[in-house]
């Protein structure tokens, strides 16, 4: 990797796991989520970087996708609360998430499942591994806590301006799809457990991304396009949200990810660089 851009990804990586450990230390009964989000949002830019996505604030049975809106909820006690963060750097970007219970320890067991699946998964990554093996790693670690992972949920690579760069890492060892690793691939592996079934269903969409070509004449997509380039924004971030009725063809769109059961989900996420043995993890 090219010396200059791999001290943007350890920049982006510091930043955001800083901005992590922060906001998580502020989430308490009776806070905002909107306020936790700002709070998150902003720090990363006083430290030097930018939001690579907007802070998600996915709570209990919600995995992921979740960001406040406006007079949004305020966290409750017995809360499991998931805080994912994304910062880049130039557009080189580090990707965290972890998982607190608010004021109680009840669901502790989920907690540590997806922080051990994660540990174990990082300490397999290196050049020509394949990820449906991290995958097996990952279930076998989260099972042996009597948890089930989220099957359709998965950690991704990631390449400039691109949250998804098409390499997926599954969380079980079943799964249909899985990709090589090479030295120099930029990671995100997010175990997500559950004590459900583990599946998926969708929500409202809070979260949007552009999509078709940079060439538009849209002058709404042109305006986006130099904001956010390719990278996850939401109505909040925008001076106009209901302007982009206009152009949902030419809109990714994100929807919320909640347990199809309605079960608590928790959730652990670091970003890695790939390394001919082992990996850097940035976001440690």
């Amino acid at each position: 990797m090219d010396p200059e851009i791999l001290e943007y990804y350890l920049e982006a990586g510091r930043i955001a796991s800083s901005v992590r450990k922060q906001t998580l230390n502020i989430v308490e009964e009776g806070g905002r989520l909107l306020d936790t989000a700002e709070y998150a949002e902003e720090l990363t830019r006083q430290m030097g970087g930018e939001a690579a996505f907007p802070c998600n604030i996915s709570i209990n049975e919600i995995a992921s996708h979740y960001t406040p809106l406006k007079g949004d909820r305020k966290f409750a006690s017995k809360d499991l609360v998931k805080i994912d963060i994304g910062v880049h750097i130039n557009g080189y970007i580090a990707d965290t998430a972890d998982t607190i219970e608010v004021d109680t320890n009840d669901k502790l067991v989920l907690v540590e499942a997806a922080r051990e699946a994660l540990n174990a998964a990082i300490n397999e990554i290196q050049e020509g591994v394949n990820t449906k093996y991290l995958g097996r790693v990952i279930e076998n670690v989260i099972k042996s806590y009597n948890c089930i992972p989220m099957t359709d949920l998965t950690g991704h690579s990631m390449e400039r301006y691109m949250i998804h760069s098409g390499v997926t890492i599954p969380n079980l060892g079943s799964a249909s799809f899985g990709n090589v690793l090479h030295a120099g691939d930029v990671v995100a592996v997010e175990p997500f457990t559950t004590q459900g079934s583990g599946g998926t269903r969708r929500g409202e969409v809070r979260i949007y991304g552009l999509v078709g070509n940079k060439d538009s004449k849209n002058l709404l997509y042109q305006k986006l396009l130099s904001q956010f380039n390719t990278l996850p924004f939401t109505t909040r971030w925008m001076d106009e949200p209901d302007e982009l009725d206009k152009m949902m063809t030419k809109l990714h769109k994100y929807p919320v990810l909640m347990e199809s059961g309605e079960y608590p989900v928790a959730q652990a996420e670091h970003t890695v660089i790939v390394e001919d043995k082992g990996c850097t993890v940035i976001t440690i």
